[in-house]
């Protein structure tokens, strides 16, 4: 008689605390660490210490079965009180923090300005206890049930790495988008977003040649750090960090969107308006209420959209990064990277300042969404003075690459949308014949314009394409005959056209040998 096979899943039988922090880059004289504290519910088996990945926040095995919907119910944190310590390459402590006080929600900062050796560090986070009554007595409840818990046990909680550039550092940092660049997510129906939440590292696939073409980035720029930002929420950390090591790619920092800060905005904001009725309506009604609708839709639009949130990111690891590193750029056409990225250019070269930047974003409408909020314009406009102030007015960027979708505008368009959205004729003022971005089609692409550029080599390009092979890409096996034709039909500038010449003369003594 065939014995049934046993479907039981493992019973969860404790709580273990971590902290998922994702990595860090900074400078001899500024660096941060981030991450978030949260309540892993456990089986006996993953009380087995030496078998968690503290920098991954993942059990040994979890790596192909994490997926974002088991990290939505993640229990965050109240308040812990941490402390951060950073060791080099040898083991040798260079760094203790003072006392680091999390948030509500378990998320933390620590601003680094002791100096630090230049390279590539490991981090781990201490937990020293908690400032809030309400999750102390919520352990001690536990405590109290659980036969020989390790919740009270456990003291670090979390490791990364820091990696810290010179302040003299004069090369590259590349920073990329995820989805719709790195990754083949579809983001363009609702289907394709709740599949997204459901998908294990494992069932998300990588474009055609954009692994490789992230390895050989490394390669080809000496080591140059390599930034991931996404527009996806934070409970997406882990599947992503379990993601991009299956892929194969090193990275030193992952910036994902806090949803809950938008969203507990918007309450506080409603909250405020009912409390205070007076204020709210001391300038009149019909202001007051044309306000309240601008932040309510700008808020309810930020948690689909990335204009500010990415904006700022790239601003704020800009004040962590030495004066005279470049950067390189890396987006899609499919929402709003290619406006953020020039943007962020016209920002740094100091073209929009003060009043004049905080009223043009706080105004801006782009593809139909008010998508910046007045606080939002603030931030973004104390970040530009502090860049301004440390780095002074200077355009950062080298090379900027949007992968054009079909799902997106050409690159002329593109670029019309960009011209129509900035102020009167200040594209053309800065840019003059030059190109804020070049658009073109993933990874061959984009490994086109880099050997055009100066950045990859013939060999490099050719490796891309290679990696290209055998994959689906939108819908289609990627072979010779699709190769060749993508090839001829590529978006590219008139100066990666002796490239196209180059890799179709490779490809075709490649495909006959």
């Amino acid at each position: 008689m065939s014995q049934e096979p046993n479907t039981t899943q493992p019973i969860i039988t404790d709580i273990k605390r971590i902290a998922v922090c994702g990595g860090s880059l900074g400078r001899e004289r500024r660096s941060y660490v981030r991450g978030q504290v949260v309540d892993v519910g456990i089986t006996d088996l993953m009380k087995a210490e030496g078998l968690w990945d503290l920098v991954t926040g993942l059990f040994i095995g979890e790596e192909t079965k994490i997926t974002p919907f088991l990290d939505f119910s993640l229990a965050p944190v109240r308040k812990p009180v941490l402390k951060l310590e950073v060791f080099d390459a040898s083991g040798n402590k260079i760094y203790t923090s003072g006392k680091i006080k999390a948030d509500e929600d378990g998320f933390f900062s620590c601003e680094i300005r002791d100096k630090l050796p230049v390279g590539s560090h490991d981090f781990q986070v201490i937990l020293e206890g908690l400032d809030s009554f309400r999750q102390y007595s919520k352990d001690l409840a536990h405590l109290n049930t659980t036969e020989d818990s390790i919740l009270g046990k456990t003291t670090i909680v979390g490791k990364g790495k820091l990696r810290i550039l010179a302040e003299d550092y004069k090369g590259m940092v590349v920073t990329s988008d995820i989805d719709q660049t790195y990754l083949a997510t579809d983001i363009h129906s609702g289907k394709g977003k709740f599949t997204a939440v459901f998908e294990t590292p494992n069932q998300k696939q990588a474009l055609p040649g954009m692994p490789e073409l992230y390895r050989e980035l490394r390669i080809s720029l000496s080591n140059a750090p390599l930034a991931f930002i996404s527009a996806s929420p934070h409970f997406f950390r882990r599947t992503m960090l379990a993601t991009i090591a299956k892929d194969n790619i090193q990275i030193e920092s992952l910036h994902l969107k806090y949803l809950e800060g938008t969203i507990k905005g918007v309450f506080d904001k409603v909250l405020g308006t009912i409390f205070n009725p007076i204020e709210f309506l001391q300038n009149g009604f019909k202001p007051a209420w044309s306000r309240t609708k601008k932040f309510l839709g700008a808020s309810y639009q930020s948690l689909f959209d990335q204009m500010s949130y990415k904006l700022s990111i790239l601003l704020y690891d800009r004040v962590y990064l030495p004066t005279e590193s470049k950067e390189i750029l890396l987006g899609d056409n499919t929402e709003s990277d290619y406006m953020i990225f020039t943007l962020y250019q016209i920002i740094c070269m100091g073209k929009l300042t003060g009043d004049e930047l905080e009223e043009y974003l706080y105004k801006l409408n782009f593809l139909g969404r008010d998508a910046i909020t007045r606080d939002a314009a603030k931030k973004i406009r104390l970040l530009s003075e502090e860049i301004h102030r440390i780095h002074g007015t200077t355009n950062p960027v080298t090379l900027s690459i949007i992968n054009r979708t079909g799902h997106g505008p050409s690159e002329l368009d593109m670029r019309e949308k960009v011209k129509k959205a900035l102020p009167a004729g200040m594209y053309d003022s800065v840019y003059g014949t030059k190109q804020a971005f070049y658009g073109t089609e993933g990874a061959m692409g984009m490994s086109m314009i880099f050997e055009s550029e100066g950045y990859f080599t013939i060999e490099q390009t050719l490796a891309v394409v290679a990696g290209m092979i055998g994959k689906v890409l939108e819908g289609k096996l990627v072979d010779e005959g699709f190769l060749l034709k993508l090839l001829e039909e590529l978006t590219l500038p008139k100066s990666a056209e002796v490239t196209r010449q180059k890799l179709k003369e490779g490809l075709l003594s490649a495909f006959q040998s």
